[in-house]
C-alpha cells in the first residue's frame, strides 16, 4: 500500500494547525513513561510528525537524538524553526520521505515513535514495515484507532467505510501485534480531550475561517463539509471509538 497523494487545500487546511491529529503532551509524556530501559542517548525516529507537537515533547523528555519524518516539507520547516529557536538544532533533525519508505539502515534506533499516522499505511502493515529499523531490544510506539465498544451503530459503521478505514476491538489489534513478532508491553487510551478540545476545537475553528474564501470552490467546499462530519461523527459516538496507543518491543 503506498501513501496517498492529497489536494493542496487539504495541506492548506492543516499547516496552521496545532495537531494534525488527535493527542495531547500528557498522553506523550505518560506513554513515554511506560518505556523501560530506553537509553539516555536513544536514537528516536517520529514517523509522520506533521509539524511536530509530539516532537517537541518526546524532545522534553530525553537527551537521545530524534529524527523527525514528514511527507510534507512545510511541517518540516515549522519543526525545524522550532529546533533552532529552542536551541535544539543538534538534537532534532526532520527528513523528508514517505512512511512506506524510510530510508535509514536496518536497526538504527532505540525508539520509533508515531502517533495518529499509521493509518495511512495499515496498523499491521506499518508494524512490519518499520520494525526492520528497529533495534534488538528497542520499542515502538503507536497509536491507532479502534473500537472501544461491539456492536458500533450502524450510521458510524457506514461512515467509517466510506472513510476506506474499519476499525477492529482491541483484542484484535493485539492480535496484530503477536503476528508481526513484536511484544506488547502496555496500552494507553487517548483521554477525550486528545481529540475534542486538542484537535477538533481547532479544526472546526479553521474550517469556519476557510469556508469564507473557498466555500464557494466545490471541491474545497465538499473537503471541508467532510471534515466537519468526521468531528460530528466523534461527538455523536465517542464512546464507541478511539484512539489508543501500543506500547511493543523487538524482543
Amino acid at each position: 500500500m503506498s501513501v496517498p497523494q492529497l489536494p493542496p487545500f487539504f495541506w492548506q487546511i492543516f499547516e496552521s494547525l496545532p495537531r494534525q491529529g488527535p493527542g495531547t503532551s500528557e498522553a506523550t509524556r505518560k506513554v513515554r513513561g511506560l518505556l523501560p530501559n530506553v537509553p539516555p542517548d536513544a536514537k528516536i525516529l517520529d514517523v509522520g510528525c506533521g509539524s511536530g507537537t509530539q516532537t517537541r515533547d518526546l524532545a522534553a523528555l530525553t537527551t537521545g537524538a530524534i529524527t523527525a519524518v514528514d511527507i510534507h516539507q512545510p511541517f518540516l520547516d515549522k519543526l525545524d524553526a522550532w529546533a533552532r529557536k529552542a536551541g535544539m538544532a543538534n538534537q532534532v533533525k526532520t527528513v523528508r520521505a514517505s512512511m512506506d519508505a524510510l530510508p535509514f539502515p536496518k536497526r538504527s534506533f532505540d525508539l520509533i515513535w508515531s502517533e495518529g499516522a499509521i493509518f495511512i499505511v495499515g496498523f499491521e502493515q506499518g508494524l512490519n514495515l518499520w520494525k526492520p529499523f528497529l533495534k534488538k531490544g528497542g520499542y515502538m510506539v503507536v497509536s491507532d484507532a479502534h473500537w472501544f465498544e461491539p456492536n458500533p451503530p450502524k450510521e458510524l459503521m457506514q461512515w467509517w467505510e466510506s472513510e476506506g478505514y474499519v476499525p477492529v476491538p482491541e483484542e484484535e489489534m493485539k492480535e496484530r501485534v503477536k503476528r508481526t513478532g513484536l511484544r506488547l508491553v502496555a496500552t494507553y487510551r487517548l483521554p477525550d480531550a486528545g481529540w475534542w478540545d486538542n484537535y477538533y476545537v481547532p479544526l472546526l475553528a479553521r474550517i469556519a475561517e476557510l469556508r469564507k474564501t473557498h466555500g464557494a470552490v466545490p471541491e474545497d467546499a465538499a473537503l471541508l463539509n467532510a471534515l466537519e462530519h468526521e468531528a460530528d461523527m466523534y461527538r455523536k459516538y465517542k464512546r464507541w471509538y478511539g484512539y489508543t496507543f501500543f506500547v511493543m518491543q523487538n524482543v
